[in-house]
């Protein structure tokens, strides 16, 4: 079959690798319908050569062409989503819905058991292999297209998990740094449980005015400052709570800075080797401030989020800019890496 393969630095392909097939009884092989390069994506295009090549891509869903013996929930023929992260479905951790700890699937360390890799094959293919299928396999209402369900598998659950973290509740002024995919849907989370405002962050002008088509108070930040604003919006304290999204410990530091004494602040960004230096006591323990962050745990996000979309109260299809093959795939990383043609969602198909 064909997929996009990491070759190296900044170096990929479109070519033949082995069909995916059943490996375990709990496996199931799913044909990909659909697929999308994530911002997360680019941490690997970006990082050093390695002596290994493997297919990429972790948001993907399809139809499922074989299932092992031991998989009960799921039958060839079946339209499903995949969760980008896998896990056993019966450790300790994967109890307590912490999927992306699995005790099974991390074994070789942190953050192992995400597809688009050596030790999991991604989706960024034909096909590919689920792992642990019960677990981490979703089917897709009849009533839901492919392209509504395709970011339940990472990005929408991410952007949720930032204002789950945040705790943002009803009446709370709330500030998302990063109008990217991620934070996007961060920014349709917290306006979902119920926040007055919303502060976009960005410097990109155009994709600050989406935000504020969506209901956002939109910020360049090269033209006003963000502390000002938030205290001006709320009588001096500073927001509520703040979601980073970028991943760059300038914003992680901003994120910190505009919340009130009492503040929650939610980093959703994916910082690869990066240092966050904080005067804690200044920052965090002198503002009673609550940071937390984390790998999105989709199995336990997509039950609560697929109403959502049944229901029309989020269309996450507004993130999507280009759609082309699989075989436009390489060009693809290079539309969404030099930002190019406004992108900001690429979606492939097969």
């Amino acid at each position: 079959m064909k997929a996009i393969v990491y070759q190296g630095h900044k170096n990929l392909s479109y070519t033949d690798v082995p069909d995916p097939t059943i490996q375990s009884p709990s496996d199931a092989v799913v044909k990909i319908e659909k697929t999308a390069i994530c911002g997360s994506d680019l941490h690997l295009y970006h990082g050093p050569s390695r002596n290994e090549e493997f297919t990429l891509g972790h948001e993907f869903l399809g139809t499922i062409e074989d299932v092992g013996n031991d998989v009960k929930r799921f039958k060839k023929g079946e339209r499903v989503l995949v969760s980008c992260t896998i896990g056993c479905g019966s450790c300790v951790l994967c109890d307590n819905h912490l999927y992306t700890g699995c005790e099974i699937n991390t074994a070789t360390g942190p953050v192992t058991n995400v597809f688009g890799s050596k030790l999991n094959p991604g989706g960024q293919a034909e096909a590919v292999r689920v792992p642990f299928a019960d677990t981490n396999i979703f089917k897709i209402p009849e009533n839901v297209t492919d392209e509504q369900a395709l970011f339940l598998t990472d990005i929408l659950p991410t952007g949720y998990m930032g204002a789950d973290m945040a705790e943002v509740s009803p009446g709370d002024t709330v500030v998302v740094i990063g109008c990217g995919p991620v934070g996007v849907f961060a920014q349709l989370s917290a306006l979902m449980r119920g926040a007055a405002t919303v502060i976009a962050v960005d410097l990109d002008d155009g994709r600050l005015e989406k935000a504020r088509l969506r209901g956002c108070r939109p910020l360049n930040p090269s033209k006003e400052d963000l502390q000002t604003v938030a205290r001006e919006l709320t009588g001096g304290r500073g927001a509520d709570c703040s979601i980073e999204a970028v991943g760059n410990p300038a914003t992680v530091q901003q994120a910190i800075d505009v919340v009130r004494h009492g503040g929650r602040v939610a980093v959703i960004g994916v910082l690869m080797g990066k240092e966050v230096p904080i005067d804690f006591m200044a920052t965090l323990t002198g503002k009673n401030i609550t940071l937390r962050s984390g790998i999105v745990n989709p199995q336990y996000y997509i039950p609560k989020l697929l109403p959502m979309i049944e229901q029309g109260r989020i269309d996450p299809t507004e993130i999507i800019t280009h759609r082309m093959s699989l075989s436009e795939g390489v060009r693809g990383y290079e539309i969404f890496d030099n930002h190019e043609q406004d992108v900001l969602k690429v979606v492939m198909t097969p």
